[in-house]
């Protein structure tokens, strides 16, 4: 094994797609699936299922590709902080975050506690139009949110994409016993709903009601473990971004089913951090990798099929 193969593999398990990872590595398609397949053979063991829906890691190949996730994370903190510029950080970082990732946030700013003890960091939950709102005013370095390809690029903003992917009903099993994995627009109507007050699960809902008729949305809400509950206690389903749900569903798996919504077409949802062109940091991008290494660690144990 090599650096090159651990690294296409990586990729490759983070977008589920080989020709994605080709992208995102700036080389061939070619070269990452002749990569794959020599160290498969040097493993004895096939890493992923490949098919028109993408690339997934297979049962046997999971619990190596995780420990690739590790391996790759210690050897870019090793290249991190080889940079001078990133040995002793100092100063304030102010976060506004969307609540999905808030186990990865506190897990990141711990370990960046203990590293950087004169690095003080500031997490607020807010919904994503709110958060590019602070950004640009300057009341926020970095923002956690969920925007329609749509509207990318923001004007004044960079944006990094963590996962691509769509929004999905999440319900509890005491309201949806069945064995189906999908949901039609005609039985959302017949759910109540609690969802995050967000601008785009708002934006969804209208979209949604404009071709099929009106949600029954009993509240929306700033506070993630308010649905929670409501999901567990089987009081009503929620809509979301499809990562927000893979994210805790370690938390509620014996609870909760995520639907894929049938009939109804939708633009693919960015989940990533947005900050503003005019307050460049060596600091942000340091934070946004080691971000996304422990989220990477966390999304590989539920992969979908």
């Amino acid at each position: 094994m090599n650096l090159d193969q651990l690294n296409y593999i990586v990729e490759v398990a983070r977008v589920k797609s080989l020709a994605s990872a080709a992208q995102n590595l700036h080389v061939t398609q070619s070269a990452i699936s002749q990569a794959i397949s020599s160290l498969e053979n040097e493993l004895g063991v096939k890493l992923f299922e490949r098919s028109r829906m993408g690339s997934f890691p297979t049962e046997e190949g999971r619990g190596m590709i995780k420990k690739m996730f590790e391996v790759s994370k210690l050897v870019q903190e090793i290249r991190m902080e080889a940079d001078n510029r990133l040995n002793s950080l100092s100063g304030h970082l102010r976060i506004s975050t969307m609540p999905t990732e808030m186990i990865t946030l506190i897990r990141v700013i711990s370990q960046l506690n203990k590293e950087h003890p004169d690095l003080h960091i500031e997490v607020l939950e807010k919904g994503s139009q709110e958060i590019i709102s602070e950004i640009q005013a300057g009341k926020a370095d970095l923002g956690l949110v969920a925007l329609p390809e749509s509207l990318l690029p923001l004007h004044g903003l960079q944006f990094h994409t963590l996962f691509k992917g769509r929004m999905m009903i999440a319900a509890g099993k005491a309201l949806w016993p069945h064995a189906r994995h999908s949901i039609t627009p005609q039985e959302i109507q017949q759910y109540p709903f609690v969802v995050y007050k967000d601008d785009y699960v708002d934006r969804f809902i209208e979209d949604f009601g404009r071709k099929f008729g009106p949600i029954n949305v009993l509240f929306r809400t700033n506070n993630g473990s308010a649905v929670q509950r409501a999901l567990e206690e089987g009081l009503a389903l929620t809509i979301g971004h499809d990562y927000s749900f893979y994210t805790v569903q370690h938390l509620i798996r014996d609870n909760l089913v995520m639907l894929d919504i049938e009939h109804f077409s939708q633009q693919p949802v960015h989940f990533g951090w947005v900050w503003s062109d005019k307050q460049p940091s060596p600091l942000y991008a340091y934070f946004i990798n080691r971000f996304r290494q422990e989220s990477e660690l966390i999304n590989t144990e539920f992969t979908r099929h």
